[in-house]
């Protein structure tokens, strides 16, 4: 197995447990079906690639910096 594979396998299980929970707080909160909370669904998948994005921009200025 690569390391590819590992990567979309721990993206997958952190987007499908944030939804899970996501949901969870929709329901508990007797929230309606609209649009704020189908926004809120699809951050939830969409946030990781914004932090890795992040992530990356910050180790790449620490090195930069560094010289």
């Amino acid at each position: 197995m690569s390391l590819m594979y590992f990567a979309i396998a721990a993206y997958c299980l952190t987007a499908l447990f944030l939804v899970a929970m996501t949901y969870l707080e929709g329901l508990q909160a007797r929230a309606p079906w609209n649009m704020y909370r189908l926004a809120g669904l699809l951050v939830c998948i969409l946030w990781p690639v914004l932090f890795l994005y992040l992530m990356f921009k910050m180790i790449s200025k620490t090195r930069i910096s560094e010289r």
